[in-house]
């Protein structure tokens, strides 16, 4: 019976949902703190609804009137809280909780969707091959990605930290968008929650509805675009009389998604270069372009050892720019990443003559490093490194490594691979679980903008 119901999807839901309350169950009353005296309890725009109605009013109100414009979601969630509670702290906290615990839902369905494609199920092996993954034990390998997402202390900084609503929200969105699409792009299958007809184009139009949202919630939703033609290319089903000309109508729309950002910019006499230049420097920060980007080769390398090795963890880091590409750490941070995209790289061109699971492997690299490549690249930001920036990026390692524990068991005791299975959940989750606990009390002594 036990067996049975672990199987099932809905007790997975349960699992991960009780497992986020039980973790930042301790963390209803951490104050304000940081930014948030000027970006929330003492800001105009949040403590009036209407401005949401009329944007253009608060247009006197400088970086608030800025914040409104280009993260217009994010704020519009503040002034809910606002209205409804005021500035007690205790329901601003329910909701980064609350979605935090639907994004690891939507990380859930999004891995079980990604293994029922054509692709995973039946792969089209150039040289034959064993296929990696068959239906039983998809929920098993989504499961411990949820888990992972749900329970990593790197997650704390934007669960805890109230303006982490915003790469909540926005990663909400991100998620709600792929999710529908690769739904949208299966094959109809014998199940009552099967959309058919008509209602598949629904589908299609949330994806891309929630696609605009996240890009009306925080910049770095700029690469779901880019995200879509991955997995568009990657699992998607290719369809009898269905040409690469006509996949590419179906990424359009999505990829004109990549106008809101720049032309939200141009509001209000701007012209395209200063939106450009805007678009990729932060107000805030004069810091030059390429010693910021030599920088994240280490803060990346970081945020990768951080994912697998959670200690040692700061809210404020003292991270020095690198202006040399010849800085010994450097270079070997650079090599370090080189060498996993270019594993990323022969594991998804193995897939094509080998074991479909190795794609998996791939995109969910190829995910890590595509959602890190706005913060993370050539434009600066005030902050050096932010452990809240790993939050949507971590999605594509957590799976790229439940993945690899599954295929490890296939290969070496398939018979056993639900115990196996399972005494790895038991053994890691927890541990991740007690230390996210212990550190959700955040320092009140450290000053960034999120």
């Amino acid at each position: 019976m036990v067996r049975v119901l672990l199987g099932k999807p809905y007790v997975h839901l349960i699992l991960i949902a009780v497992l986020g309350l039980i973790v930042y169950s301790n963390t209803f009353d951490v104050p304000f703190q940081w930014d948030e005296e000027t970006t929330i309890t003492e800001n105009p725009v949040v403590k009036d609804i209407g401005y949401f109605l009329s944007p253009s009013k608060a247009q006197g109100f400088g970086v608030h009137h800025i914040n409104l414009r280009d993260r217009y979601m994010g704020y519009l969630t503040f002034a809910l809280n606002y209205k409804l509670h005021g500035l007690d702290v205790r329901g601003y906290h329910v909701v980064n909780i609350a979605l935090h615990i639907l994004n690891a839902f939507l990380v859930y369905f999004l891995v079980r969707l990604t293994l029922r494609t054509p692709f995973m199920i039946n792969p089209p092996l150039e040289k034959g091959g064993e296929g990696g993954f068959k239906t039983p034990r998809l929920s098993y390998i989504a499961l411990f990605s949820a888990l992972l997402f749900v329970s990593h202390p790197i997650q704390t900084e934007a669960v805890n930290y109230i303006m982490g609503r915003l790469p909540l929200l926005m990663s909400f969105f991100y998620l709600s968008s792929i999710v529908l699409y690769v739904k949208w792009r299966l094959p109809p299958l014998s199940s009552p929650l099967t959309l058919r007809g008509d209602r598949g184009g629904l589908l299609y139009l949330l994806s891309l509805l929630s696609a605009v949202l996240a890009m009306k919630t925080k910049e770095n939703a700029f690469t779901l675009p880019f995200m879509d033609v991955l997995f568009e290319f990657s699992f998607s089903p290719v369809k009898e009389g269905e040409s690469r000309r006509r996949r590419l109508i179906y990424l359009v729309p999505f990829l004109l998604t990549l106008l809101i950002i720049p032309l939200t910019l141009m509001d209000y006499g701007g012209t395209f270069g200063g939106a450009i230049e805007s678009a990729t420097r932060h107000y805030k920060t004069e810091v030059p372009r390429i010693p910021y980007f030599l920088t994240q080769f280490r803060v990346v390398a970081t945020y990768i050892r951080l994912l697998f090795l959670p200690v040692n963890q700061d809210f404020d880091y003292d991270y020095l720019l690198s202006t040399s590409f010849f800085e010994m750490r450097v270079i070997l941070s650079f090599l370090f990443l080189l060498s996993i995209l270019g594993a990323a790289i022969y594991m998804f061109r193995r897939s094509k003559t080998d074991d479909p699971s190795f794609r998996l492997f791939a995109v969910g690299i190829f995910w890590f490093f595509i959602a890190l490549s706005v913060e993370s690249s050539i434009f600066p930001i005030p902050m050096i490194i932010c452990e809240y920036r790993a939050y949507l990026p971590s999605t594509g390692l957590f799976t790229a490594f439940s993945a690899f524990v599954a295929y490890t068991i296939l290969r070496l005791k398939r018979d056993k691979f639900k115990l196996i299975f399972f005494t790895a959940i038991f053994l890691i989750i927890p541990t991740l679980g007690i230390t996210a606990y212990m550190r959700n009390k955040l320092p009140e002594d450290a000053q960034f903008s999120i």
